[in-house]
């Protein structure tokens, strides 16, 4: 609490104490989310408990920054060659909603707070993360995204979206998924991916593949399927791996149920 106090003091310009109940709310929860930031690292982690909370505090408030600077090397190095492939929210949300966050993040009075919807949805759940851990998660996965979808022709990639809808541009999905779901077909099927286009005899051998198969089984084939692309493709990188990997739950009921009604080919468009 007497850091919270000292914490308002600052924050009325050093004038007094005395602030909202809902800002005092605020700078509590600032000072919590510090100390919970030095408790998260590996080397305090057993020390945590047995710290100050000032010391606890002033170490977290450190930590967090050093995660913003992190967040603004990672963006500028990013957005050089970043590409949204025509997705709108995906360019929205990297174009303008990370800036944003950059320029009004409040580190000293609010780190806790996210500013950012974050509107285009990634492959992960985030659980109860905010502030600048949120935004620096999220902000490491779309760089995996584009280390995935770069290794890609720009025209391959849009080809395979437009396929999926040919108003992919306002959608408000995922641009990996609809990649690697397409290029789930060409492995399962050992087509190289440069071959474009399913025939029906392709879709009946992959009908007859996965006909015997329960959605959890599927979920068991796929993620083979896709340790082999990575290890092809991307240098068996175990963080695109495992990301990517939590996109293939929601692609194993989708082939399930368009398998079902022999519709696949609404899923390997390409």
């Amino acid at each position: 609490m007497p850091i919270v106090s000292e914490l308002a003091w600052k924050y009325t310009g050093c004038d007094h104490s005395s602030v909202t109940y809902e800002k005092a709310q605020m700078l509590l929860e600032a000072v919590m989310y510090c100390i919970n930031e030095d408790g998260q690292q590996e080397s305090n982690a057993l020390a945590a408990k047995m710290i100050p909370a000032r010391e606890a505090y002033e170490h977290g408030r450190k930590v967090v920054q050093d995660k913003l600077m992190e967040l603004q090397k990672l963006y500028n190095g990013l957005i050089p060659d970043f590409r949204d492939y025509g997705s709108m929210c995906l360019k929205d949300t990297v174009r303008k909603g990370i800036p944003a966050f950059l320029k009004s993040y409040d580190f000293k009075y609010a780190p806790q707070e996210t500013l950012l919807t974050l509107d285009y949805p990634v492959l992960r759940n985030y659980g109860s993360l905010s502030g600048i851990d949120l935004v620096l998660c999220y902000m490491r996965d779309i760089r995996l995204e584009q280390k995935f979808l770069q290794r890609m022709d720009d025209k391959y990639v849009v080809k395979i979206l437009r396929k999926y809808n040919r108003d992919y541009e306002y959608m408000l999905e995922n641009v990996c998924e609809i990649v690697l779901q397409n290029m789930m077909g060409h492995m399962m099927l050992d087509k190289p991916l440069q071959e474009t286009g399913f025939d029906q005899e392709e879709l009946e051998s992959l009908e007859e593949i996965l006909s015997d198969k329960t959605e959890e089984q599927i979920m068991s084939y796929l993620l083979k399927t896709l340790e082999r692309l990575i290890a092809a493709y991307y240098d068996n990188d175990d963080c695109l791996l495992a990301y990517l990997g939590g996109g293939l739950s929601d692609i194993a009921v989708r082939i399930k149920c368009n398998m079902e009604n022999h519709c696949l080919g609404q899923l390997f468009v390409l």
